[in-house]
Parts: structure tokens; sequence; C-alpha cells
């Protein structure tokens, strides 16, 4: 009797994409949709720039600016810089580890439709009316006002991709746990994914928080409840500390799988194995959990007692020992290694100079006395491109650039890979320590003029 052969994935016809359960197929789907999105939200910012050229508004009105930095931050922060590494999480993980599959294929089916679902809904707001202006971090009381846009789409979006996460994680927590190959421990696996399920573990614990925030707007917005609405007894504080209880951890969920990846493609590239390998699993993790005691240093000028203050600026703080840890073994691999400076190792190299500038922006913030006059300031929104934008964004290409082999089973153009690299290298380096530059001289974020 002849077996049944897998028809490959590139010439696998579109009802075989729509109902495939392969890990890698589902992979492809997300990384796809990410990239598509990854584009949208880059257009968005190049407007949003332009717009910014000159004194005076120049070709938006301030609605739909509101607008486009709305779309902008959320799009490149939960369509790119988080989901695309479920495409990586997809794809490598169960190969790494020695399974067949993931643990629960359909339900890894499902949650790719989740997200594609709350996808074509944030294409909806696209057209006009539809326009969700509160910003990304969707703040009260404007998030409450009929002016902040249709909120229940916002919540809808939110709820969506909050299942889709929670669906992934925990299907590949269960696949790490019960289906790796023998001889394969928890503490032997390839540090990329240690990078993603230190990443995932953080999204699982985190997300039901966000979820809760969203649902408690929902609520005052529509049915008029008060958690959020001072008027009513209610604290619009208590949103900013459920929401950044997720979305500071969410920053160490978009940049952790990249040092997964920065450590393998350094390893391969300076034909050495990994510096301290014990001692970077256990900064991974390190940073996995001290994410979670953060938070409140995005709230400096929200009122808190100083001894809040004094805690959380001094955890802040100590998640460099964990993140300098990495920097050094990262340059002790590179000691005296045969090093190729092909393109992913050019991306790694460029994503670690992006996560140190950043990383050292960031130990200043981490100070009331700093944090406070430089809030709302375009030096943080240069702090956090760095630090998350462009490191994670290197990552991902330089992971791009090094499975692409892999995947496709042709090799990239190495000419095109490397002019990409200095053309975002240039580009990034110019508009982001520009922006810290014009921060500290006093220029407010998010203003249209």
């Amino acid at each position: 009797m002849q077996e049944a052969v897998a028809t490959p994935w590139f010439r696998a016809s579109f009802r075989e994409w729509f109902l495939t359960t392969d890990h890698k197929k589902i992979a492809i789907l997300y990384g796809l949709t990410s990239l598509l999105f990854f584009v949208v939200a880059g257009l968005m910012g190049i407007v949003i720039r332009l717009e910014l050229t000159q004194p005076g508004l120049q070709f938006v009105s301030p609605d739909f600016y509101n607008y486009l930095l709305t779309g902008h931050g959320a799009v490149l922060l939960l369509w790119w810089a988080i989901a695309f590494w479920a495409a990586f999480t997809n794809f490598l993980v169960p190969i790494m580890i020695g399974a067949r599959d993931v643990a629960f294929p359909r339900l890894n089916q499902l949650s790719y439709w989740f997200f594609f679902t709350a996808s074509v809904l944030v294409l909806i707001t696209l057209i006009p009316g539809q326009h969700i202006k509160m910003m990304w971090t969707g703040y009260p009381p404007f998030s409450l006002h009929p002016n902040a846009g249709p909120t229940a789409l916002y919540v809808l979006i939110v709820i969506l991709i909050a299942g889709s996460t929670l669906g992934t994680g925990v299907n590949f927590i269960t696949t790490v746990l019960k289906m790796r190959a023998p001889g394969i421990t928890l503490g032997g696996m390839n540090l990329v994914v240690h990078g993603l399920m230190a990443s995932i573990v953080v999204q699982l614990l985190g997300v039901p928080s966000f979820v809760g925030s969203v649902v408690m707007l929902f609520l005052d917005r529509y049915l008029g409840t008060g958690f959020f609405d001072s008027a009513k007894g209610g604290d619009p504080v208590l949103y900013q500390h459920l929401f950044w209880f997720y979305s500071h951890p969410a920053v160490y969920v978009m940049i952790l799988p990249g040092f997964g990846v920065f450590s393998e493609v350094l390893s391969t590239m300076s034909r050495k194995p990994i510096f301290g390998r014990k001692s970077m699993v256990y900064a991974i993790w390190a940073i996995a959990v001290l994410g979670f005691f953060i938070w409140a240093h995005h709230m400096f000028t929200s009122g808190m007692p100083y001894w809040v203050r004094i805690f959380m600026s001094f955890t802040t703080v100590l998640i460099a020992v964990p993140t300098g840890i990495k920097i050094f073994n990262w340059v002790a691999t590179l000691h005296k290694g045969a090093i190729r400076f092909n393109t992913p190792m050019l991306f790694t190299l460029g994503g670690i100079f992006m996560f140190l500038i950043g990383g050292l922006t960031g130990i200043p913030l981490a100070l009331p006395a700093f944090n406070i006059h430089v809030h709302d300031s375009q030096f943080v929104v240069g702090h956090f491109h760095y630090v998350l934008g462009m490191a994670m964004t290197f990552a991902a290409f330089s992971g791009v650039y090094y499975w692409f082999p892999k995947v496709t089973g042709r090799m990239y153009a190495e000419a095109l890979g490397k002019f990409s690299f200095w053309l975002m290298v240039i580009g990034s380096n110019v508009l982001y320590f520009a922006q810290m530059v014009v921060g500290i001289m006093g220029m407010p974020r998010r203003y249209v003029d």
C-alpha cells in the first residue's frame, strides 16, 4: 500500500491552506499576515513623519492624525512585534524539540483564524467614520468619549487577539512539556525555544489583565458603569495599572525571542558555541520574571506613593543585570571567532547595537527625577523605537534571512540583503536619535502641530 505524501507548502491549493493544521503552513500564514500589516503600519508612520516636517497642518486633519498614531502603534505592536514571532514559534519549536507537530493542531488553526479575523476588523477601521482615535494605549477619560471612535470595535479586536494568544500559548507550552524527543531536557533546549517559551509564559500571565481593562472600558462607555469614570467614583489611573501590567512585560514578549535568534546566529556565524549558555538561559527567564515588577515606571507622573516609585525604579534598573549578562556573552562569543559577515549576522549585530542604545537610554528613564522631565516627549518615542521597534525588527529579519533557505529551499540575494541592512541601520538611527534629541529639547509626543 502506497503511503500518502504531503503536498509541499508552495504547491498547496487554496483549500489546503484554508483548512491546514500543519504547523509549518500556519507559520507561513502568520508570517505573511504579519508582514502585510508591518507594511501598513510603516506607511502610517511615513505619513506621520511627513506631517511633522514643518509647523502647521500639512495634509491631514487632527482627528485623522490621532487615527494614524493609534493605528501605527497598535498594528506595529500587536500585528508585527508580537505576532511575527508566532510564525517562528509555529515553524521552529516542533522541529527543535523533535516533535511531529503541535499538541493541539486544531487549536493552532483556530488561533490563527482568530488572529486573521482581528486583522480584517483592523482594516475596517480604515473606513471613514470607523477610525479609532484613542491612541494605542486607550487611556480614559478620552476613550470613554464618542470622539474616540468605535470603542466596541477596539475591544472586540483585543479580545480576538487575546484568544489567539492564549490558544497559541497553551498549545506550545503543552507541546514543549509533553512532546519533546527523548534526550531533550528543558534546560538543554535551543536558546530560540527558551526565548519563545519565555515570551509565551509572559503573555499567558499578562493578557488577562489587558483583556479585563478593555472589557471594563467597554462597560463604562456603553453600559454606564464607573470603573474609570471619576464622576461616578471610578479611577482612570486604575486602567493605567491594568494596561501597563501587561503592556510593559509585552516589551519583553517582543524582544525575548529575538535574544534567542541573536544567540543562534552569533554562534553559527562565529563558528563557536554560545559563551555561557547556562547563564543565557537564566538571563532570559530572569527578564521574563522581572518584567512583571516594573510597569509603574510608565506612570511616575500619575501620582503614586514615594515607596512605589523607589521600588519600581529599583526593579527597572535591576533588569539591566540579566540584559548585561547577555551582552557580555554575545561579545565573548564573537571573541576569536571565525566570523562570517553575511546578512543574518549583520542584522544580528545591528539588532544588538539598537538594543544597546535603547537599553542605555532606558536606564535614566528608570529614575523618577529624569523620567518626569521627559515623560510624554519625543525622547521616550525615540527610546522605545530603538529598544522595541528596531531591535525586534532586526532580530526578526536576521531570523528570516537565517532560516529562509530551510523554509523555501532557495537562497536569498546576499547583495540585496546587505543593501537593505545598511538602508535600515542608517535610516533608523538618523530618525530615532533625532527624536531623542528634540525630546530632550522639549518637543512633546502626539502633537499634530
